[in-house]
C-alpha cells in the first residue's frame, strides 16, 4: 500500500466548498503514479519489457466529499492482475480514518513497441498484492442506449489540458463529463471508461443520456462518431457509508 496525505486547498473546491470530483480524480491518479515508483522492481519489469499501463476504467463511490481545509490521506492497494488488466483499489479518508471515497480501477498492459495489448499472469507481476476493501465493484464496460441524447457544447483539448504523455489528463475527463450534468443533478458513483486517447486540438462531442432518475450517461464523441470515453453518474446504496 501507497499512502499520500494532503489538505484539501482553495482551488481545488467548489462554491459550497468541497472538493470538486476531478480534483479527486487527480489525487487518486497522482498517488497511483507516485505508487507506481515506488515499486522499483514492477517499475524495471515495465521497463525490460517495453510494456505501459493505461488507465481503461474507473469507478469512483463517495460517501462524502471532503471540505476546503480537511486532512485527508489517500492511499492505493494493488489487489490482482487479470489477463492484460491490473487491478487497484484507492481510498480517501479524513483525520479520524472514517472513509471519503473509495474506487476501483483497472489499467490495460500495452506493449509500446508493438502497440498491442499484453498479457501478464499472476506469478509473473512483480508486486505483493494487498487485500481490498469491501465495495461494489461494476463492470467495466458502460453500455450507451443506442438511440436518443441530447448534444451539448463541443470542447476542443488545449495545450494545458495535457499530461506528461501528451494526453487528455484523467481528471480532464470528469471535468469534461461532470460540466454537462443536468441542473440540479445529484450523485454518489461515477464510472468512467476510457477507450482512446483524446490528443491536442480534436473536438469532444458530449452526448448525454438520462435514463432515469438516479443515472446519467455521458458519452464524450469524436468528430468521426467513436467515442474517446464514456461516463456514467448515478444515485446508488454504498456498502461502505450513504449519501
Amino acid at each position: 500500500m501507497y499512502e499520500m496525505e494532503n489538505e484539501i486547498p482553495f482551488t481545488r473546491t467548489d462554491p459550497q466548498g468541497k472538493l470538486k470530483l476531478h480534483e479527486a480524480a487527480a489525487m487518486m491518479a497522482n498517488c497511483c503514479q507516485f505508487q507506481e515508483y515506488q515499486e522499483k522492481a514492477f517499475c524495471e519489469f515495465l521497463r525490460k519489457n517495453n510494456i505501459a499501463v493505461f488507465l481503461f476504467s474507473i469507478q469512483i463511490d463517495i460517501v462524502r466529499m471532503p471540505s476546503f481545509r480537511e486532512k485527508i490521506k489517500t492511499a492505493v492497494r494493488i489487489y490482482g492482475c487479470k489477463s492484460i488488466y491490473g487491478l487497484r483499489q484507492i481510498t480517501m479518508r479524513d483525520e479520524r480514518g472514517a472513509l471519503c471515497l473509495i474506487a476501483n480501477a483497472t489499467g490495460a498492459f500495452f506493449n509500446i513497441k508493438e502497440g498491442k495489448a499484453v498479457k501478464i499472469a499472476p506469478e509473473d507481476f512483480p508486486v505483493k498484492w494487498d487485500t481490498p476493501e469491501e465495495m461494489e465493484c461494476l463492470p467495466r464496460k458502460i453500455p450507451v442506449p443506442s438511440e436518443g441524447g441530447t448534444d451539448l457544447a463541443p470542447y476542443t483539448v488545449v495545450p494545458s489540458d495535457l499530461d506528461l504523455n501528451g494526453h487528455l489528463t484523467t481528471p480532464a475527463y470528469f471535468a469534461i463529463a461532470g460540466n454537462v450534468l443536468p441542473d440540479g443533478f445529484e450523485y454518489n458513483r461515477v464510472r468512467m471508461e476510457f477507450k482512446k486517447q483524446a490528443l491536442p486540438g480534436e473536438v469532444i462531442l458530449p452526448r448525454l443520456y438520462r435514463k432515469d432518475l438516479s443515472t446519467v450517461v455521458t458519452d464524450l464523441k469524436s468528430e468521426n462518431g467513436s467515442s474517446f470515453a464514456t461516463a456514467e453518474f448515478t444515485t446508488a446504496p454504498l456498502i461502505n457509508g450513504e449519501k
